[in-house]
């Protein structure tokens, strides 16, 4: 009863419980009986064995799904029993868990085990209780709760925090171990280009005995927005001061070729953006469209 208290406590203070020294590859490849009675392939993404004095205490599987998967309880369940069916001629037995991070936008709305999965089928009640359930954990890694993205470790707590966070996201001083893959993996999950355009750069800093984090990173979006709007904001005072001036010069009954003429070279304006903006300025100054022959 004392150890079962003990671990209850480990877990529930989020000790860290599975270490990195102590996971080995396993296999992700198990054969399952296809209808012919052929034996076709599944795969996992990832598989790692949990090691204890030299012998396996636990595997994990994890999978990555871009989109909802149902049916993906029926291959969990293919996983597994390929893998019991191992350790049943085997010598060693060890549980196995399976993960589903799931990167997709679309809300996982489904059910997540094989009581949902028939709830469909006209089942008897009395036989309800004989079918084994199987359940899939699915993580939404998009909307993670700021409670559970602070059980991560390394460079994939970063990933979490800006995808869950968004543009609310304030960057940390965490150095980045994993730069060039980092900024592969956001940029496959957000598609901002930046990440993958900077990170030549960002590598460059590392290898000179700098720190990396995305304070930098951040800070050269920050810098690049600023930039961007200031570029915005001197095109959008240009357009106002341009329409300020067809209007005013229109109103003085000015020949549409003086206008245009300066709104070329004084406010370096392409001749169709100068014809347009000619245009509409007549148009709203006479209530009518522009005549052909003007």
């Amino acid at each position: 009863m004392e150890k079962r208290k003990s671990w209850w406590l480990c877990t529930h203070k989020e000790r860290q419980m599975v270490f990195p020294k102590d996971l080995k590859p396993a296999p992700t490849e198990s054969l399952y009986p296809a209808a012919n009675g052929a034996l076709h392939n599944q795969y996992n993404d990832v598989s790692k064995y949990e090691m204890r004095n030299g012998r396996i205490a636990l595997q994990y599987t994890l999978e990555n799904q871009s989109g909802p998967d149902y049916r993906i309880v029926l291959r969990k369940a293919g996983y597994e029993g390929a893998v019991y069916r191992q350790q049943y001629d085997g010598e060693d037995t060890y549980p196995v868990i399976t993960l589903v991070l799931y990167w997709g936008e679309r809300v996982w709305n489904g059910g997540s085990d094989l009581y949902h999965f028939f709830r469909m089928k006209r089942i008897h009640g009395m036989v309800r209780k004989y079918i084994d359930n199987v359940r899939v954990h699915v993580y939404p890694m998009k909307r993670l709760s700021e409670q559970v993205r602070q059980r991560f470790r390394g460079d994939m707590k970063i990933v979490v925090d800006y995808l869950a966070e968004g543009k609310k996201y304030e960057p940390t001083d965490q150095k980045i171990v994993d730069v060039a893959g980092t900024m592969r993996m956001l940029h496959a999950l957000t598609g901002e280009i930046y990440f993958i355009n900077n990170m030549e750069k960002l590598e460059a800093v590392q290898k000179r005995g700098g720190k990396v984090t995305m304070c930098e990173v951040v800070d050269k979006f920050v810098q690049r927005g600023r930039e961007q709007g200031i570029k915005e904001g001197i095109k959008e005072e240009k357009n106002r001061c341009a329409t300020a001036f067809v209007r005013e010069t229109v109103m003085q009954k000015q020949s549409k070729e003086y206008i245009t003429g300066i709104l070329q070279t004084c406010f370096q304006l392409k001749e169709e953006e100068a014809d347009n903006l000619y245009r509409e300025g007549y148009e709203r100054e006479h209530g009518t469209e522009i005549p052909a022959f003007t």
